[in-house]
């Protein structure tokens, strides 16, 4: 199979050393996203990075698309905005960001989202410890005219969720769910080995009695390289991901499997001299589309 990054070598390069740019975190949500290493954002003085989409088909040139991405960063490395932004420039069509907040500390206290229904915030409430325990999500009504400048008016409340969290061992912690009745739906419990890595994230609904378990592996270094999902113990489904790494850390290379078929293949692209990411290109196994985003970084 053709390598994917043949298509993109007139401006890409990849790169076997320097910093990381891009961390792959061992959580329960979406291990696709990405996630800018605030070190590396920091320490480069980077202000903002900007992605297009395009798209390349078998028999057919790269075409770009009018799919752009944006990430604007504070001094300290952290993402202020995203936004997702599709159809012609200044349109407001299928546009979606998120602002976020921060306490002194650094630990994200709001995520304030856009989209064509409105705006939503999730404020988010801390233990001395820095964990979530209560997180409120509400519909902040817009006074204004224009969606991208919001007048706050009325604030409706659509969930309030708490958390509280157990000490089972020096391993295990327990996480339990409450609904904004008080009442508890959910509890999670999260196991890291003697050296500190989350090996394994369960959930149970303890109504339905549902259980869902993620599991990680790492390699000689720490890097997460497997990544597997499996959302109803019951039934033998999984979802895997599986990521390669260069001899400085940076991921280079990842696999979506379902089951013990592979579905995507992704390649992370570096410039050379700066070791900035480039491009990420995600061939899909079974049509053979390649879907890039390429990226251009601002700096202060």
């Amino acid at each position: 199979m053709k390598p994917l990054l043949l298509f993109l070598l007139p401006f890409c390069t990849v790169i076997n050393a320097g910093a990381q740019a891009l961390l792959i975190l061992p959580e329960a949500g979406n291990s696709h996203d990405l996630h800018f290493n605030p070190h590396f954002i920091q320490r480069n003085n980077i202000a903002s990075i900007t992605g297009q989409r395009m798209v390349k088909r078998d028999g057919q040139p790269m075409r770009e698309q009018n799919e752009k991405y944006l990430y604007r960063f504070n001094p300290n490395g952290l993402p202020l905005y995203t936004n997702n932004s599709y159809g012609r420039p200044g349109s407001g069509s299928d546009t979606a960001s998120t602002t976020y907040t921060y306490d002194t500390a650094g630990r994200i206290r709001r995520r304030l989202r856009n989209d064509l229904n409105g705006h939503f915030a999730y404020d988010i409430e801390l233990d001395e410890q820095g964990r979530a325990i209560r997180e409120t999500y509400t519909r902040v009504e817009n006074l204004g005219t224009d969606r991208y400048n919001l007048i706050p008016g009325q604030v409706t409340e659509i969930s309030d969720e708490h958390f509280r969290y157990e000490t089972v061992n020096d391993s295990t912690t327990k996480k339990l769910f409450t609904n904004n009745h008080g009442l508890p739906f959910r509890e999670q419990v999260t196991t890291t080995d003697k050296l500190g890595y989350v090996r394994r994230i369960e959930d149970r609904y303890l109504i339905s009695n549902r259980r869902s378990r993620v599991s990680f592996r790492y390699d000689e270094k720490g890097h997460l390289v497997e990544r597997i999902e499996q959302p109803d113990l019951d039934r033998t489904h999984t979802t895997k991901r599986t990521w390669g790494y260069d001899t400085a850390g940076n991921v280079i290379e990842g696999t979506l499997w379902h089951d013990d078929r592979a579905m995507e293949r992704d390649e992370y692209l570096y410039d050379a001299n700066t070791m900035q990411l480039t491009a990420r290109l995600t061939k899909d196994l079974q049509s053979g589309v390649i879907h890039v985003v390429r990226f251009t970084t601002e700096r202060r």
